[in-house]
């Protein structure tokens, strides 16, 4: 997620995923103007992604080639989607709540309590918040490693520098790729991505200060673009 901290990037969410675990700062006023998140998180509310219905398995690609994309159409066939997730880092903290998500753009992670924190997208700027601070982190979009997750269109290989791709005999794909756009430096991602279920299962951010999160998603509901929208 993306991370506010003084003078340090967000490594993502907290530092949307995507999601690195947030650490406790006291922000300046935000240069760019602050995140809605009430008319975010409302047309989120409005519009969740219904119960997915049962899905055959499919078939394990027999490339890494294949495997990228079919990751790629996992993420550009995505209108909605909702989720529960557990996010780690390697300090010991743990939190979890749930994920909402309409491309393009609008994202909102909800923490359940202790945490204080959400994170909200319009799709140009994150806004990392802690109701208990009073603190509000905005950072543009396109300098956190939750543009896989927002953007319009994906394609990990034009977008990334992917590192390596790897299908497991479960039909687990694993890709690494790093990003060098994020705010203070290189961030490395990989993501883990279940080819039978069609469904993706974790992604870990390590950002360039050494400070690694871990998202990982379960109870997922996806409500599917039509054809032509996937396709353009």
């Amino acid at each position: 997620m993306v991370e506010p901290r003084k003078a340090a990037a967000p490594a993502a969410p907290a530092k949307t995923a995507v999601v690195e675990q947030p650490r406790t700062v006291t922000s300046a006023p935000p240069a760019e103007p602050a995140v809605s998140s009430e008319a975010t998180k409302a047309s989120l509310t409005a519009a969740k992604a219904p119960a997915a219905p049962r899905v055959a398995a499919q078939s394990i690609p027999n490339s890494p080639a294949a495997a990228l994309e079919r990751v790629n159409a996992y993420f550009n066939s995505i209108d909605q989607l909702t989720a529960h997730f557990v996010q780690s880092s390697t300090n010991g903290q743990r939190s979890e709540g749930t994920l909402s998500l309409k491309r393009p753009g609008q994202l909102h992670f909800a923490y359940a309590p202790p945490s204080t924190l959400e994170v909200v997208s319009d799709g140009r700027s994150v806004a990392v918040r802690d109701k208990k601070l009073g603190t509000n982190d905005v950072y543009s979009i396109r300098q956190t490693p939750l543009k896989f997750l927002v953007q319009d269109r994906v394609d990990l290989a034009k977008d990334t520098k992917v590192q390596d791709v790897q299908v497991g005999s479960d039909g687990m794909i694993t890709v690494r790729f790093e990003d060098s756009a994020t705010l203070g430096g290189t961030s490395k991602i990989t993501l883990r991505f279940d080819a039978r279920a069609n469904a993706l299962k974790q992604w870990t951010v390590l950002d360039a200060q050494g400070y690694e999160t871990t998202v990982v998603l379960s109870d997922l509901n996806v409500s599917r673009r039509t054809s032509a929208e996937a396709a353009n």
